[in-house]
């Protein structure tokens, strides 16, 4: 006999430090428990399944999936009842390495687009950090990130037109080492190529647009702060793909070139 428990519960709140997280469907059949992960969110994930060595032997696994909003990755985790005293309680980073990432790492990019700078028209600001920054640019995820020096309670803006699907406000934290990084309030959106942006430091409750919502570059999208891990207040802006690899990204009125820190830069129209 069959027993549908089709229990949606928060599994995972990996990479992004929010109550948004993967979910899971769990079912009974037979003398094992099956759990199918879900992707809640309007990016496609990425998810990656391997057994622990201490439970190779007896359980199985959906090792790989590429998700797009609502995709289920069927049976991921399957254990023989045996090897559970409650079936109610199944953490199932007991049984498996669980790896998840926005994007699809079949898409292709537009590399050739050009953006606009993420805030108001007639700001100027000073690059703080740029394009491998000593400081914290200096790994894969970073390496293309740009620190604009926004103060605190000013306008950020979409840099292009994409939609939200990701919005974390809660924060009031900040520090200066990386043991932080997870407090720092943020709007992330995902372009038409799939490319996503990410403006971080964000003050609290400092989101002007929500989950769902389709904005048009140049729209407000958030309020400007320091939250997270930093140690003055300034806008964390950074263009990923697939697999969290930052990439390169340029300006409208710039040459293609990369701004440089130190310097002060200026949104003319």
């Amino acid at each position: 006999m069959k027993l549908l428990l089709a229990i949606f519960i928060l599994l995972f709140s990996f990479q992004y430090g929010s109550s948004q997280s993967v979910k899971r469907i769990k079912h009974i059949d037979k003398d094992s428990i099956y759990l199918s992960f879900i992707n809640p969110y309007i990016a496609p994930m990425e998810i990656s399944i391997t057994p622990l060595d201490s439970t190779r032997s007896y359980i199985g696994v959906n090792s790989y999936g590429i998700l797009k909003e609502g995709d289920t990755l069927k049976n991921a985790l399957i254990i023989p009842l045996s090897k559970l005293s409650d079936t109610t309680k199944i953490h199932a980073k007991s049984y498996i390495n669980f790896k998840a990432t926005f994007g699809d790492p079949n898409g292709i990019i537009d590399e050739d687009h050009l953006y606009e700078l993420p805030f108001m028209k007639g700001k100027r600001y000073k690059i703080i950090q740029s394009f491998d920054g000593k400081f914290s640019h200096n790994k894969p995820h970073s390496k293309y990130a740009i620190d604009f020096g926004t103060p605190i309670g000013d306008t950020i803006t979409a840099a292009r037109s994409g939609r939200v699907f990701f919005v974390k406000e809660d924060s009031k934290e900040h520090c200066k080492t990386s043991k932080c990084a997870s407090k720092g309030n943020k709007v992330l959106i995902i372009h038409d190529d799939g490319t996503m942006a990410h403006y971080v430091h964000l003050d609290f409750e400092g989101a002007l647009v929500e989950i769902g919502d389709h904005v048009s570059v140049n729209q407000p999208i958030g309020i400007s702060g320091m939250t997270g891990f930093t140690t003055i207040p300034h806008l964390h802006f950074v263009m990923y793909k697939a697999r969290s690899k930052s990439i390169p990204y340029y300006f409208k009125g710039f040459r293609r070139k990369k701004l440089k820190q130190g310097k002060y830069y200026k949104k003319p129209w």
